[in-house]
């Protein structure tokens, strides 16, 4: 059967430009279009959600069910009475009406007002249709919907579809696609005419059409291309939501977007957006004053918390992990050598004992290496970190002294940032919450400033049986997406490779320089390392766009913006276990190796080849 231009659909479900399908749509008089899935896109895949969203503006428990046992039983009587089960909104309302003490009026009023709110119109037949419209065209609606011709028209207007002829409905013509008599009505109609009908219900749409006489072309469902359910695990109501979000953007027909931005949109979004209503929400149960942001994983957090509706006060903090344990090494030398030695010697990456020497500003205690069987090319390991750490000891006091301007100025960019707030938000990736935990120290113990703050973090990952896991029982740290006494679950999932913090890292990396800490002549940044940034902006401006068509969407009703982090979370976890999906964008990335390497070992190490040796182990 010839299903017309449908036969440039290509196997992968790429459609062929927007401009090509006018060219070949203007080949006929009448050019039909149906309304839901084709020229209007709901954000979810099913009508129940909006009917879920009715449910909360009603308070009426389990209305959703109400609702649609009742178009059925209204559809069944007009099978019985008229021989069809074309049915109206009001015929719809009117059972619902017997079952609740709602008034049906008023209902189906608000349930049309919703229709309004959430749909959409589909860019790619914004596009379409305005060429179509310039070859003067004659362009119809077809659609099999409960909705009035009135209602629909306005539904039409309101999305920029301005240029249509007619609107035909089943509602009110009595006829429909599903069984063919709409298309015969049609054809009939403007007799004598050459019609072709678009639409993405392949029965409805196409075989109907072409039963009746009519050219079809069969515009593929984006929810049916995406997959309805694309991500297992998800909540009912996010999961229909963040399906329709990401198959509206990636399966409508748009062009022109890369691998990274896909990644960005598909499997960042969620979890950043997650992370930000989160800290939204918490911020307004505590009654924050201002909420800071961490650099650099802070950034795209901030940004999507800015767009979101009654945000609170927030700012963009330079903070490093040195910077405050600079100022702790006084009271616990200890766990300043444990972080900057040990830490490091026991790290995925190599460092040279001068490197080191040289980033702590250091770099006069190389002649007394050789005191401690050292050279400046030794790598610092297990074997050599306990000799640095002699060599530390010794000259702790040269080394307070050395960090002592540093710290005045740390602490006077601190307490510019507290100002007089009372309470403070602070906001990082995680992992073993030192920033928030010594910031709260520096504000609390250091300024003694009489100031609340809180740490929250995208993950947590420190045991209960030590201080820094005792903070998340104290109300210091707080996470999102799991800890020890959090989603534990989640817990030992993500912790199963070394590799699934860099998945979380890759969707928070910023294009500017690691900073390094406050001195007395100002902010000491990292050396640039660009090689990330083009492809770093693609992967967060598809996250940022996935938010803000989220956002935007269900800004009149923010509950649905609270994304549990189970659902953040599922993503991911099939982004970790389908990992070659991602293999030619990583290949773009270098690891961030900064002031702490050589030229020659940055340059070897991507992030492609630290995924693929991490996933083989």
């Amino acid at each position: 059967m010839d299903h017309g231009i449908d036969r440039y659909e290509s196997t992968e479900a790429r459609r062929m430009d927007a401009g090509e399908l006018a060219r070949e749509l203007c080949r006929y008089d009448v050019i039909s279009f149906d309304v839901f899935g084709t020229l209007i896109l709901r954000p979810f895949t099913s009508p129940r959600v909006l009917f879920s969203i009715l449910e909360e503006r009603l308070g009426i428990y389990k209305f959703s069910n109400i609702r649609v046992d009742a178009e059925g039983e209204a559809r069944r009587r007009k099978e019985e009475d008229c021989g069809h089960d074309q049915v109206t909104l009001p015929e719809i309302y009117g059972l619902v009406a017997k079952k609740t003490n709602l008034n049906a009026v008023e209902c189906a009023t608000l349930e049309y007002r919703l229709e309004l709110e959430y749909c959409r119109a589909n860019p790619y037949f914004t596009e379409v249709l305005r060429a179509c419209a310039e070859r003067g065209k004659t362009i119809v609606i077809c659609s099999d919907m409960y909705l009035s011709k009135g209602q629909m028209g306005r539904l039409l207007e309101k999305n920029g579809f301005h240029a249509v002829d007619e609107v035909f409905v089943s509602s009110e013509l009595k006829r429909s696609k599903k069984r063919g008599d709409l298309f015969i009505w049609l054809k009939e109609r403007y007799d004598g005419k050459r019609i072709v009908h678009v639409g993405d219900d392949y029965a409805a749409d196409v075989e109907s059409a072409e039963k009746a006489g009519l050219r079809a072309v069969h515009y593929k469902n984006t929810n049916d291309i995406g997959g309805k359910d694309r991500v297992e695990g998800m909540s009912y109501l996010t999961g229909r939501i963040y399906s329709a979000v990401v198959n509206n953007r990636l399966y409508c027909g748009d062009r022109g977007m890369s691998e990274a931005y896909k990644l960005g949109y598909i499997y960042g979004g969620i979890y950043v957006l997650g992370v930000a209503q989160w800290v939204n929400h918490f911020s307004q149960l505590c009654g924050a004053d201002k909420i800071l942001f961490l650099s650099r994983d802070g950034e795209i957090y901030s940004r999507v918390y800015d767009k979101l509706p009654g945000h609170g006060a927030w700012e963009y903090f330079y903070w490093s992990r040195f910077a405050g344990m600079k100022i702790t090494a006084w009271e616990n030398f200890y766990e300043f050598c444990q972080r900057m030695i040990w830490h490091k010697a026991r790290g995925v990456y190599q460092i040279k004992v001068r490197h080191l020497l040289d980033f702590y500003g250091l770099s006069h205690f190389t002649g007394a290496l050789a005191g401690y069987g050292l050279s400046e090319e030794d790598i610092l390991s297990n074997h050599t970190a306990p000799r640095v750490e002699a060599l530390f000891y010794d000259r702790k006091g040269e080394i307070l002294d050395r960090f002592r301007e540093d710290n005045e100025a740390t602490l006077r960019h601190v307490a510019v940032a507290v100002g007089t707030a009372k309470k403070v938000v602070i906001v990082d990736v995680g992992w073993a919450g030192t920033g928030p935990i010594l910031l709260k120290k520096l504000i609390r113990r250091y300024l003694k400033l009489d100031c609340e703050v809180y740490g929250l973090l995208a993950g947590y990952r420190q045991p209960i049986e030590n201080l820094a896991g005792i903070y998340s029982m104290d109300g210091t740290v707080h996470s999102y997406l799991f800890s020890v006494d959090s989603n534990r679950d989640l817990l030992e999932s993500h912790t199963g490779t070394r590799m699934s913090n860099l998945f979380l890292e890759l969707f928070t990396q910023s294009c500017s320089p690691s900073f390094l800490g406050y001195t007395g002549q100002g902010l000491k940044f990292d050396r640039e390392e660009t090689q990330n940034y083009g492809t770093v902006r693609r992967i967060q401006q598809g996250i940022e766009d996935f938010a803000g068509r989220y956002i935007d969407a269900f800004r009149k009703d923010p509950f649905l913006l609270n994304i549990s982090p189970y659902d953040a979370y599922m993503p991911i976890r099939e982004l970790k276990d389908s990992i070659q999906r991602v293999y030619p964008i990583l290949s773009d990335l270098v690891i961030s190796r900064g002031d702490f390497y050589d030229a020659e070992s940055r340059s070897k190490e991507t992030w492609l080849s630290f995924f693929q040796y991490d996933s083989e182990r």
